[in-house]
């Protein structure tokens, strides 16, 4: 069966359980995620895909884990995915030197990571104290080999400009 129009659907996964050795500064540094623009509602549930858009709504048969049930903004890929980093320092210092990574990839229905939808956006910023940054992490979702409709898992990773070393830890300058 020949898929003649693909969809995808954001889900932002967020907590500080992956923090590097920074995990204090964490509670520093208030960060939020704003999508826009898109064109409709993915809906999960125990029942599969419902997409909901343009008065319509079509149904896949795609079950993910109950954690990713819920409602998400739709996108077709091809298309300009509207996505905010809103960075407030909270902190004592006077400045927070950041880097901030996003990465999408397709949601696999067992919750893993599939196919990367973009190359890794890196921005770095300067954040005052008590200043509130919005960054543009706005990337275009390209339909890529491997790629499916459904959800798919949008990463964003706050890091220390300065990413020092670590044996063991993957990504030490991880804050958030």
């Amino acid at each position: 069966m020949k898929k003649i129009l693909f969809l995808v659907c954001f889900v932002f996964m967020s907590g500080f359980a992956y923090a590097g050795n920074h995990k204090g500064e964490a509670k520093q540094l208030d960060v939020r995620i704003e999508f826009s623009g898109s064109y409709g509602t993915t809906i999960t549930n125990s029942e599969g895909i419902f997409y909901h858009f343009w008065g319509y709504c079509f149904k896949e048969d795609k079950i993910y884990p109950p954690k990713y049930w819920g409602a998400f903004p739709l996108y077709f890929f091809g298309t300009k995915v509207p996505v905010k980093v809103i960075v407030k320092n909270n902190g004592p210092r006077a400045k927070a030197k950041i880097r901030v990574k996003v990465e999408a990839y397709c949601l696999l229905t067992d919750g893993s990571n599939g196919t990367s939808l973009m190359e890794p956006k890196t921005i770095e910023v300067v954040v005052a104290k008590g200043e509130q940054r919005i960054i543009d992490a706005s990337f275009v979702a390209q339909y890529v080999e491997g790629a499916d409709s459904g959800l798919d898992r949008f990463i964003v990773k706050v890091l220390h400009i300065n990413e020092g070393g670590g044996k063991g830890n993957p990504e030490p300058a991880l804050v958030m």
